[in-house]
Formats: structure tokens, C-alpha cells, sequence
């Protein structure tokens, strides 16, 4: 009998919190060092400051490398050499600096984001029954699904380029006995030193694979972040919608016009939220689509220009996720602004012609806001949607032309 009741309790439905949309961005942002928002679980004094520490060296460290691509382009375009080296650098570095921008604005706008979240909070479906008409297991189920699949795909590529050198060494070299080891580092790096003669190889080696790694951590964390307020937007415009169709006007005034005042209201905190999640994330997306577009450009002159196979299948990775970035950021982008237009379509889709005049004045107030639907904004010059990610991969293919011409000649 115990047996029986405590499986029927673990099958049982359970309640779903907000902080599970918020998994994967949180255990990321803390391997960098930084807690997006401000959680239930506070840190002590000691473990808030080892954070911190962590958080620092760990951003010095990237900064430190970022330096060396920057100047190894700068010395091959000088010296009019290792033009292609120096293009595969150009991608590599500017995603690095883009996880820079984008790590510091998640920082900065830590108690920006903690005021969504709390909001959101309040929004949240708190019972089963609100939960089941939410759909929420639905939106977090799809969610986490890409969510693994997202991550799991920039960790392989993060660590195929961070330990390629490292397991060649030992099955070429140490196992196989075929080949003399010739000290490679995992991203192309001017250095005042000779590093591959000497034991700073080692410490250099490793400093770039934590560069890597935190670069790909604060990005794939601030990513995750914003998807996950982004399908959080989705799922309460899509209820909110579904209510107002299902509505059946008409039978009390009074009662109808508290419903549509409470949507009116509903509708109207979406909004602010939307707004709310733009002025955190704008910057940060415009230099992830601009960095995107070079990427794009100079990975696919890689694989144009040829090379080992090894060497080939990696870029051919960084560019798959690359464009794999784009498209997940421009599908949520879309399925919000569909769910928020969807809104005015409810509006005239549900029984409202036995309505008193107020209410169907008070109609007006929500079709007319749903008008302007709601964009995830790369700052306000440029609002995403498919049709930005189309016009993104046309500019890049333009800027691959561009440089593919100017190599041969």
C-alpha cells in the first residue's frame, strides 16, 4: 500500500515554478561567476565574493586573449600574410567580443531584469487548474527541449576547437609515435613570447580554453535568458487570447465589463514587459546579429578557401551554430509577434454583438493596441522577425562575395 500511494504521488501533476524556465540561463550565468536576477536563495558574504572573484579573473582572462586575436589580425594585415588565418580570427574574435557586450549588460541591468522577473512572478499561473488552461508544461517541455539542444550543440563545438590540439598530441605523438608535435593553439594569437619552445605553452593553452568557455557560457546564458522571456511573453498573449474568445458577452453587463477591464489591464502590463525585455536586451542583439553577419561571411570563405578535413568539419560546425543563433532568436522573435497580433483577432472573433455599448467602446481601447504588434528589437532601428533573418543571411552571402573577390586578387 505504501508502495502504491507513493508512486501515485510521483505521478501526480506537479506545480510548475517560474525559476524552471530559468534553469539552463542560471547554472550557466553561475559558471561564469554572476547571477542574472535576484533569486529566493541568497548567497552568503564568502560565496558572494568568491562569485565575484570568479566573475573577474575570469573576464580578465578573456580580455587578455581577445587582445592577442585582435593583434594577430592586425600584424597579419600589415604584413600583407596569413590573410586566411587572419579572416578565421576575425569571426572567432568578434564572437568573443560580442559575448563581452554581452555578459557586462547582463550585469548592469541586473536589477532591471530582477523587476521583470518579479513581475512575471505575479503573472505567473500559481494552481494546477490555471497551469493545465495556461499550457505551461506544453511551453516549458518545448522550451527545455531546445533549450539542450542549443546548449549541447555550442559546448561540443566550444570544446572540439578547445581540445583538438590537446588530443592530437596524444594520439599522434604520444601513442602513435608518427609525427614530431608542433605546439598549436586552439585560436590563432599574436604573443610578445615565444610560447611554443618553453613552458608558457601550457598556461597560454589553458587561458585560452577558459576565455572559450566563458565566452560560451555568457553567451548561451544571456540567449537562453531572453528565449526564456520570450516564450514566457508567448504563452501569456496566447492565453490571453484564448480568453478572450471564449468569452460569451451579453449575459451581465456588470461582469463583462470587469472582464475586459482586467484583459484591458493584462494586456496592457504584456506590453510594458515587452518593452521592459527590449531595453535590456536591444544593444546586446544588435551586436549579435552584426557579429552573426561576419561570422557567416568569413567561416563560409573558410570553407571556400579549403583545408585539412579536421579543420574543414569544425567551421563547418561554428557555422551551423551560428546560423542556428540566428534562426532560434527570429522564430521566438516571430511567435511573439504573431501572439501578440493574435490578440486583436480574438477581439473580433468572440461573441460581443449582445454587448452594451461601454463594452464595446472599451473593445476599441485593446484592438487598437494590438495593432502594433510586439517585436524583440535589436534596439528600435531593427525589430527581428523572419524577415530579418532573411535579409541577415543576404548581407552576409553580399560581404562573402565581397571578400572572396578581393582574396583572388
Amino acid at each position: 500500500m505504501a508502495t502504491t500511494s507513493s508512486s501515485s504521488e510521483a505521478s501526480k501533476p506537479q506545480i510548475i515554478k517560474l525559476k524552471d524556465f530559468f534553469v539552463y540561463s542560471n547554472i550557466l550565468h553561475l559558471t561564469i561567476g554572476m547571477k542574472a536576477y535576484a533569486t529566493e536563495t541568497q548567497l552568503t558574504k564568502w560565496r558572494s565574493m568568491l562569485l565575484h572573484a570568479s566573475f573577474i579573473s575570469q573576464l580578465i582572462i578573456l580580455n587578455i586573449v581577445l587582445l592577442g586575436q585582435i593583434l594577430f589580425v592586425i600584424v597579419a594585415i600589415n604584413n600583407g600574410s596569413n590573410f586566411v588565418e587572419a579572416t578565421l580570427n576575425i569571426a572567432i574574435f568578434s564572437f568573443g567580443i560580442v559575448g563581452n557586450v554581452k555578459i557586462a549588460y547582463i550585469y548592469m541591468q541586473h536589477a532591471h531584469i530582477s523587476s521583470v522577473v518579479d513581475c512575471l512572478q505575479e503573472l505567473h499561473p500559481q494552481t494546477l487548474e490555471l497551469q493545465v488552461e495556461y499550457r505551461v508544461e506544453h511551453y516549458l517541455r518545448s522550451f527545455t527541449g531546445m533549450c539542450k539542444f542549443y546548449c549541447g550543440m555550442h559546448l561540443i563545438l566550444a570544446w572540439t576547437y578547445n581540445l583538438y590540439w590537446a588530443v592530437y598530441y596524444l594520439i599522434m605523438d604520444l601513442w602513435l609515435g608518427k609525427v614530431s608535435y608542433v605546439r598549436m593553439l586552439p585560436y590563432y594569437s599574436w604573443t610578445p613570447w615565444d610560447y611554443q619552445h618553453n613552458w608558457s605553452y601550457y598556461p597560454t593553452y589553458i587561458a585560452q580554453n577558459l576565455a572559450a568557455q566563458y565566452c560560451f557560457a555568457g553567451q548561451l546564458a544571456t540567449d537562453m535568458l531572453l528565449l526564456a522571456l520570450a516564450t514566457l511573453m508567448v504563452m501569456h498573449f496566447e492565453r490571453l487570447g484564448l480568453r478572450l474568445e471564449q468569452h460569451v458577452a451579453g449575459v451581465c453587463a456588470k461582469r463583462d465589463i470587469r472582464f475586459l477591464q482586467s484583459c484591458i489591464a493584462y494586456h496592457q502590463r504584456l506590453l510594458l514587459l515587452c518593452e521592459d525585455i527590449n531595453k535590456i536586451f536591444g544593444i546586446s542583439l544588435l551586436c549579435n546579429f552584426g557579429s552573426s553577419c561576419g561570422i557567416i561571411c568569413f567561416v563560409i570563405f573558410q570553407l571556400t578557401v579549403g583545408g585539412q578535413l579536421d579543420t574543414l568539419l569544425m567551421l563547418l560546425l561554428f557555422l551551423i551554430c551560428a546560423m542556428v543563433q540566428i534562426i532560434l532568436i527570429g522564430n521566438h522573435a516571430q511567435r511573439l509577434i504573431n501572439a501578440s497580433e493574435q490578440i486583436g483577432q480574438a477581439i473580433y472573433n468572440h461573441d460581443w454583438f449582445n454587448a452594451n455599448l461601454q463594452y464595446r467602446k472599451l473593445m476599441l481601447q485593446i484592438m487598437i493596441r494590438s495593432q502594433s504588434a510586439c517585436y524583440l528589437k535589436a534596439t528600435p532601428f531593427l525589430p527581428i522577425s523572419h524577415i530579418t533573418v532573411a535579409s541577415l543571411f543576404q548581407l552576409s552571402y553580399k560581404f562573402f562575395a565581397l571578400v572572396r573577390s578581393m582574396y583572388a586578387q
